[in-house]
């Protein structure tokens, strides 16, 4: 079990970040499948899906591949903003995704809260709440969807933003 005063929520996170970018951009599924347990839980705007295989996972790994390549991205980054230890196994953070072709911010930064639970030793995102805009087609029609009730899920945001002291973590600088 981690010790909870040895260790910064903050820089786990920064850290599990800056790992799955490495292997975001050296297109290494295995690398990115690490950095993840299963079944794994990715609600976006329009649909709320469980990942429950490593063939689900790649849907979401192949989907980022396609979009850095149709929009010609230099850059495809996560910025931790903010995160907070819940209990010794469990971190809720937030960070906003930037998409840059050139010099140029691909649309505004796309925010998002995640969940991270410390098993096997290791932290390892089990959920994540993309407020991304639906023109990104984040559908994953092949994986199964929640069935969650919206009121389940306006309760779970608000337990969210509990847990982070009223903060969103949502950047006021675009």
């Amino acid at each position: 079990m981690p010790d909870r005063d040895d260790l910064n929520a903050k820089s786990i996170y920064d850290d599990l970040l800056h790992r799955a970018q490495g292997v975001i951009r050296t297109r290494d599924f295995d690398g990115y499948q690490g950095v993840f347990d299963l079944p794994f839980r990715l609600v976006n705007l329009d649909a709320a899906h469980v990942f429950s295989t490593p063939d689900d996972l790649r849907m979401i790994f192949e989907t980022i591949q396609h979009r850095i390549f149709c929009l010609n991205l230099s850059s495809y980054f996560a910025v931790c903003l903010d995160a907070q230890r819940i209990d010794e196994t469990t971190i809720v953070a937030t960070h906003e995704t930037r998409m840059i072709t050139e010099n140029l911010l691909v649309g505004d930064p796309v925010p998002s809260v995640a969940v991270l639970k410390h098993v096997r030793g290791q932290w390892l995102l089990t959920e994540v709440w993309n407020f991304r805009p639906d023109r990104f087609g984040t559908s994953f029609l092949r994986v199964e969807q929640e069935t969650r009730p919206a009121a389940q899920w306006i309760a779970m945001q608000a337990r969210v933003y509990g847990a982070l002291g009223g903060r969103t973590g949502v950047s006021a600088v675009r």
